[in-house]
């Protein structure tokens, strides 16, 4: 085994659901004799926003003041971890990435936790609390002045906004439209796609399906305040004075070019959202560099892998794996041979989605529960699960738990 105790630089960019696991558990690693790792954590948002909890922080403005998460809490005062409140500009090589405000950055090993772009605000675009409560406000005041509002795109968010926005605000008309001939996504079973229609139904939520809405083109990736007529695929009109987008997603991946330049092919799929290829260990899809990382929403595994949760989850495989190879000194045999190195490593942990598990609130009352292959859609026990779990603070409670540090109010 090799010394622990030697310098070792991780970066981990993107401080979400799968950057805060790996950062946390790579950065708990100093307390175990690697005396010098130090984990750089970077994001471009001063505050982590559980975004999970959008249908709740849409219609209630104290839990969305609590979903605003200060990353200069995440690390403990005077370690020699740090924040850096910046966006990723481009990664120049295997060693070396260079960020928006000029700082350039070494590391042994890197964490691609960059994620997905979901349309504003489910994705809140400010990079600082204020604004991104701003954001969120534009909308609710929105909704509060609205007869009518139209919810676009019927996955587990879609579902969810519906739900919260229709049980809120009772007199407002709130359409579903959906393009699939169900709701949810198609990896769970039709018995919660079925529970859903039915409990949207019982808080007032018109769901249209096999339906696509034809948006304009300068539309944009956001909601929008304001009444419009769209019209769908069928010649349907649907009038609205507000519309949420609950469907799209976008990734960033230009940071890589220089990479793509240097191997000569493409790290990232051309079509599409624009997912980073990776292989079953969650690394980058080249033997050039082993030593970067992409857990999360922004690589390309299957779309039944886009979760929170499971996002977190890769974080915690990324984080092993890179634990692995400091155990064989991988990366002091990287610099100085990348051919030693690589035939000398060892066998890293595959990521394996084991688990199709869902829980969708449908108003702080009512959901839809699949586990362990067993649908509880329109039961009266998922409505139970649901409240138990999710619906009171979207599991707010277990994300606060990365951030137990009292805020710092310098050197961010």
């Amino acid at each position: 085994m090799a010394d622990k105790s030697r310098d070792i630089s991780i970066v981990v960019v993107g401080g979400s659901y799968a950057g805060a696991a790996a950062a946390k558990k790579l950065s708990d690693l100093s307390k175990k004799g690697y005396t010098g790792l130090k984990v750089t954590l970077v994001d471009e948002k001063s505050h982590y926003f559980h975004a999970i909890g959008f249908p709740k922080s849409l219609v209630d403005a104290k839990y969305a003041a609590k979903s605003f998460l200060p990353f200069s809490a995440f690390f403990e005062t005077g370690s020699q971890h740090q924040f850096i409140n910046s966006r990723l500009k481009s990664i120049t090589d295997a060693h070396h990435l260079e960020l928006e405000n000029g700082q350039q950055l070494y590391y042994d090993y890197l964490v691609l936790a960059t994620g997905g772009k979901a349309p504003g605000p489910i994705n809140v675009s400010a990079t600082s609390k204020d604004e991104g409560l701003a954001e969120i406000e534009q909308l609710r005041a929105g909704l509060q002045d609205a007869n009518s509002v139209l919810v676009i795109g019927g996955g587990a968010v879609g579902v969810e906004v519906a739900g919260f926005v229709a049980t809120t605000f009772p007199q407002k008309k709130v359409t579903l439209v959906h393009s699939g001939k169900r709701l949810m996504p198609t990896n769970f079973r039709d018995g919660v796609s079925n529970g859903a229609v039915a409990k949207l139904g019982q808080v007032g939520v018109d769901v249209v399906l096999n339906e696509r809405v034809e948006l304009p083109s300068d539309f944009g990736h956001n909601a929008h305040v304001g009444h419009k007529v769209l019209r769908g695929t069928s010649g349907t009109e649907y009038p609205s004075d507000v519309q949420i987008l609950a469907v799209g997603f976008k990734v960033n991946s230009t940071f890589l070019e220089p990479l793509e330049t240097k191997t000569g092919s493409l790290l990232h799929i051309e079509d599409g959202p624009g997912f980073i290829r990776v292989r079953p260990t969650l690394q980058l899809d080249s033997d050039s560099f082993p030593n970067i990382f992409v857990p999360g929403d922004a690589n390309d595994l299957p779309m039944t892998a886009k979760y929170g949760f499971k996002a977190e989850m890769q974080g915690g495989t990324a984080a092993a794996n890179i634990k692995k190879l400091i155990d064989t000194g991988f990366d002091q045999m990287f610099n100085e041979s990348e051919d030693t190195a690589i035939a000398n490593a060892p066998p890293l942990g595959k990521w394996s989605d084991m688990v199709d598990a869902i829980l969708v609130p449908i108003g702080p009352e009512l959901g839809v529960v699949q586990m362990l292959k067993v649908a509880l859609g329109g039961s009266g026990i998922a409505n139970f699960i649901v409240r138990q779990i999710k619906s009171k603070d979207f599991m707010l409670w277990m994300r606060k738990g990365y951030f137990p540090y009292k805020q710092q109010t310098s050197g961010q």
